[in-house]
């Protein structure tokens, strides 16, 4: 399923601070319709998300009836996208009634063709703590 649209960049403080664009109802509807085929637990859904020139995966995630989107920092960052900023996305979620197998990757647009994983460097998010680097006061580390 391919889903294309446009949405303000809202920060939301769930978990973790992130920014989200809000999936609009008519795509949202679409979603809900193959979502209990498509979560891996919790409502959260797969997806890569193609924002500008950058893609990246993510999970989709479900939020008072509808769905946010995560926009990474990496992909905020590359393609110089703020808070409050109007962006289009393409998301794509794997069709839940064809075999991962069966994907012609040559079939799709090159925009929305599956990378290769990428590699995730969490000390890349704005909001990534590592307790190993800068441990809590008193606490000591493995390494010391």
């Amino acid at each position: 399923m391919e889903l294309r649209f446009g949405g303000e960049v809202v920060w939301w403080r769930g978990p973790a601070p992130f920014h989200f664009v809000a999936l609009p109802e008519p795509e949202a509807a679409r979603l809900r319709a193959v979502a209990s085929r498509v979560t891996y637990g919790w409502g959260c859904i797969p997806a890569t998300v193609t924002l500008g020139a950058t893609m990246f995966t993510t999970s989709i995630f479900p939020k008072d009836g509808g769905f946010l989107v995560p926009v990474k920092t990496a992909a905020r960052r590359a393609e110089g996208v703020e808070l409050g900023d109007d962006v289009r996305l393409v998301v794509v979620i794997a069709d839940p009634d064809r075999p991962e197998d069966d994907v012609d990757d040559d079939a799709l647009p090159v925009a929305v063709a599956r990378p290769a994983v990428p590699h995730h460097e969490p000390a890349d998010d704005d909001d990534y703590y590592d307790p190993a680097v800068d441990p809590p006061m008193g606490r000591p580390t493995a390494a010391g």
